[in-house]
């Protein structure tokens, strides 16, 4: 090691040692020294002094060599902190304000940072994630701009398409799954035996999926790791024992890990996280396909050295390969509707969704911790103003400039440190609340691990804060005027105008951010309260649903389909209490499906065009359980069944759609190439998936008319899960366990699941909404307190600071209200100079709020006239105290105020 290291460990941890050599050496230094003089005949009291002379005096040669050691930095530092843990014990209540906002803010900021690290920041958990891609087909001029691949399609692209190394398939399906314990509705992922390979994923136990078990005939079945706990309580024995899904036997040969979760929430249309995954296996019908059931979401991993702007090409050219393909009739259809596929980074895809909420958020808590550094700082020049004499008569004993910097910088490092420490421990609250109060409509992760980039995070945030806190008293300490701040009466005004001026800033930039904060939070108050204005189209009150799915290898058959839902509904609406029952395949304000329709002798570009639109499969007095009105013609009948005239009712938006300003009724449309349906009635609109969301054209048909083949092949997967509605005239969560036992009489092991009201569905699609703006309405008011505090803060160390003008003031005989006027007028300066600064920050900012709005303009002048309002009387509320105190001085006591 070497010397300079040694002696550096040395002098900084065996300071004593080193200390007592120095003495010794220098005393020796002395005697010799004094020997010398002596010989040169000097008595010993006159050589002595004559050596002290000449060595420069003891105790400074000891600080030159302290001077110069290794470790004097590290001493000095000791010295600071210990000085600075000192002056900050003396003023309790200084420290406790400081370190609690900087918690405050540092703790929000590292928290939600926390969430934008796990969700936008962090690569996804597969391998070479980077490279991964999703990939999608569109028909954009049929109204479908995104979905999945359909079967042929995909085989043609896997066959065809050169520029991924592997792709991986996978569609997600609800199923029924039995077999150790109750039947339960669960989540499944059909997925192809690349799938797993390519992501890098590999189980806890067993094996994942081998290439021939991707073939129809092979049933089995791997486990998540909740799905293993919950139902074969973490036995490793689960390996080789069978498990149902939809009542087919699936042998266990694997197990992922707990943090295994795919497909990824939000990844696309076909994305929930699955409780088990079992094989692909295209069916010949699926294979045969052509022109339906896009409903495969694809994932592709990128050659070395293949861009997606090269992909794009090559997928223009096999998109009109896939076409070519196609059956004469559904060719020409899917060539006018212009078939494309789009490859996106999957990172991309997943975090879509989440994006502009996470970093609006994180612009919010950023706004917060600029808040409250500037509160900080305005309380930092206060005691630094009162801590002049203090510096200045150490500046006149010679520390110098630097010194004192360095000790300001000690102190506000230290409050930043303990600000951040519990900060850090704030984050770790508020992370687990935060995410405990999402609701499931927002798609945020349900856990969120705490990195190392997050406490790096903290920690940066911490020392920037510090640094930055430090440096702004530093250099406005009192150094130029040391005699004048030594003197008895040294309030120097230019140095009283420089505090006023600096603070005044900090106020002002604490006014200009929270004012962001309140439009931002207002505006999504506003679009909030205009969503709950907005008319559903049905009514939500007294209405239980639930879905009661059916098996298909129980139910083979479409008459074994129709007869158990024809019995349910003859059950249901008997049950006391009940107004009236309907089954449907969908429900409001969820979204759905759509297909394409054609009206008759309607030609929308070249030739019959067919339209996306919504359909609603229904059984029963649907739209009077739903409480749709009815504009035109008739509901349906039970006449309206096999082998009698197609009829269809359709909505106001598809009325107008298809037949603008003309009467709907009696007209034909059909779906696809299939036969023509009768329009007998026109309903009102239904929002689907959200009240933000403008009504579509939709279309509703009776179940019981639907064709056999269809029914059993179910493309959708609805047709055997349907929703059973009841409309009751009392409470309907009362009729739930009479509602399920009418189910079970039918079949015992039917897992009835997502049993809610209407009320309940309605709550849930305005719940993000509702949590974006208590969030930012949160935020917004932590902005206002801080400020509120900052301008008070500001305003009674005026005060302080000019009693002894006040008094004089008052003396000439100025009244209390000039005295007022001197104090709100400050107050109010700062307080529109911030407004001012605030709007034109608005203006920029609130833009970016767009897509979380809802029937509010981003420059909404009502909610800025309305922020303004707000700040203002927090303003005047702040300046109370200290102008009451400014009104309530003794002219006599001011003047012999110092």
């Amino acid at each position: 090691m070497p010397t300079r290291i040694v002696n550096f460990f040395r002098n900084l941890w065996r300071r004593n040692t080193v200390e007592q050599a120095l003495d010794d050496e220098l005393q020796s230094s002395v005697e010799l020294l004094t020997e010398g003089k002596m010989k040169e005949g000097f008595a010993h009291s006159e050589a002595r002094r004559q050596a002290l002379i000449e060595l420069g005096g003891v105790e400074q040669v000891k600080e030159e060599v302290r001077g110069i050691r290794a470790a004097r930095l590290v001493e000095d530092l000791a010295k600071d902190v210990r000085y600075g843990l000192r002056q900050l014990r003396r003023n309790p209540g200084f420290t406790t304000v400081v370190v609690l906002t900087l918690t405050l803010g540092i703790g929000a900021t590292t928290a939600i940072f926390s969430i934008v690290n796990a969700v936008l920041l962090r690569p996804l958990p597969f391998k070479d994630a980077a490279r991964l891609a999703v990939l999608h087909e569109a028909i954009p001029k049929l109204g479908y701009p995104k979905m999945g691949f359909s079967a042929p399609d995909l085989a043609i692209y896997e066959r065809e398409q050169k520029s991924f190394s592997d792709l991986g398939a996978y569609q997600d399906k609800h199923v029924e799954i039995s077999g150790h314990g109750e039947p339960e509705r669960m989540t499944a992922a059909r997925v192809s035996a690349s799938l797993f390979p390519m992501l890098g994923a590999q189980p806890m136990l067993g094996r994942t999926f081998a290439p021939d078990e991707d073939a129809t005939g092979h049933p089995v079945a791997i486990l998540s790791y909740r799905l293993w706990q919950k139902r074969y309580g973490g036995s490793r024995d689960a390996l080789s024992q069978t498990i149902e899904v939809d009542r087919q036997p699936y042998t266990v040969i694997g197990v992922m890990p707990r943090d295994f979760v795919f497909p990824l929430a939000s990844a696309d249309d076909n994305g929930s996280p699955a409780d088990l995954w079992i094989p692909m296996a295209f069916t010949p019908t699926e294979l045969q396909g052509w022109g339906g059931s896009y409903l495969t979401s694809v994932l592709g991993r990128l050659r070395a050295g293949v861009t997606l702007g090269q992909v794009r090409g090559e997928n223009e050219a096999l998109a009109r390969r896939i076409v070519a393909s196609y059956p004469g009739g559904i060719a020409d259809f899917v060539r006018r509707g212009q078939l494309a596929i789009a490859a996106t980074p999957f990172q991309e895809e997943v975090v879509a969704s989440e994006r502009t909420l996470l970093l609006v958020l994180m612009a919010a808590v950023g706004l917060v911790l600029l808040i409250a550094c500037a509160n900080v700082a305005t309380l930092l020049l206060s005691r630094a103003a009162a801590r002049e004499r203090e510096l200045s008569v150490r500046a006149a004993l010679g520390a110098s400039r630097l010194r004192l910097l360095r000790q300001m910088l000690t102190e506000s490092l230290l409050l930043a440190l303990g600000g951040g420490v519990l900060g850090f421990l704030f984050a770790v609250w508020g992370r687990n609340v935060l995410l405990a109060m999402v609701p499931l409509s927002v798609p945020l992760p349900g856990r969120v691990p705490l990195s190392g980039g997050v406490l790096g995070f903290a920690a940066g945030a911490s020392l920037l804060c510090g640094i930055a806190l430090g440096l702004v008293p530093a250099f406005r300490a009192p150094l130029a005027s040391v005699s004048g701040a030594l003197q008895e009466s040294g309030r120097g005004a230019t140095t009283s105008r420089a505090h006023h001026r600096l603070q005044g800033f900090f106020v002002t930039a604490e006014f200009a951010l929270a004012f962001v904060l309140l439009v931002g939070a207002g505006l999504l108050m506003r679009s909030f309260l205009k969503l709950l204005e907005t008319n559903p189209g049905f009514r939500p009150d007294h209405v239980l649903t639930m879905n009661v799915p059916l098996p298909a290898i129980a139910y083979v058959h479409a008459s074994e389909v129709e007869n158990f839902y024809m019995q349910l509904l003859d059950k249901a609406s008997s049950l006391p209490g009940v107004e009236s029952a309907a089954l449907s395949n969908d429900l409001p304000l969820r979204e759905i499906v759509g297909v394409s329709y054609i009206p008759e002798g309607q030609a929308n570009g070249a030739g019959e065009t067919p339209e996306a639109v919504g359909q609603t499969w229904v059984l029963g007095n649907y739209f009077q359980t739903m409480g749709v009105p009815l504009l035109q013609g008739r509901w349906f009948t039970p006449e309206d069944r096999p082998g009698s005239e197609r009829v269809a009712i359709v909505n106001l938006s598809a009325a107008r759609k298809f037949w603008p300003g003309r009467n709907a009724l009696d007209k034909r449309l059909r779906w696809g190439g299939g036969p023509w349906q009768v329009v007998v009635g026109v309903v009102g609109n239904v929002n689907e998936g959200g009240l933000d969301t403008a009504p579509a054209p939709h279309v509703y048909r009776p179940y019981l008319q639907a064709d056999n083949p269809f029914l059993e092949q179910d493309p959708f997967g609805d047709m055997r899960a349907l929703n059973l509605a009841l409309r009751t005239h009392e409470d309907p969560a009362s009729l739930i366990t009479a509602a399920v036992a009418q189910v079970h009489s039918l079949d015992p092991d039917v897992a009835v699941t997502r049993i809610r009201t209407m009320t309940q569905v309605l709550s849930s699609t305005v719940a993000g909404p509702e949590f974006n703006t208590w969030l930012l309405g949160t935020f917004a008011g932590v902005a206002l307190l801080l400020a509120a505090i900052g301008i008070y803060g500001v305003l009674a160390y005026s005060v302080a600071q000019q009693i002894h003008e006040i008094g004089i003031r008052m003396a000439l005989g100025a009244e209390k209200r000039d005295v007022l006027t001197l104090v709100v007028g400050r107050g109010f300066k700062l307080t529109l100079m911030g407004v001012a600064i605030g709007i034109a920050g608005s203006f920029a900012v609130t833009r970016f709020l767009s897509s979380l709005l809802y029937g509010v303009k981003p420059t909404d002048p009502f909610t800025f006239f309305a922020g303004t309002l707000v700040l203002a009387g927090v303003s005047l509320l702040a300046t109370y105290i200290p102008t009451r105190r400014a009104t309530k001085v003794d002219p006599m006591v001011a003047l012999r105020y110092e």
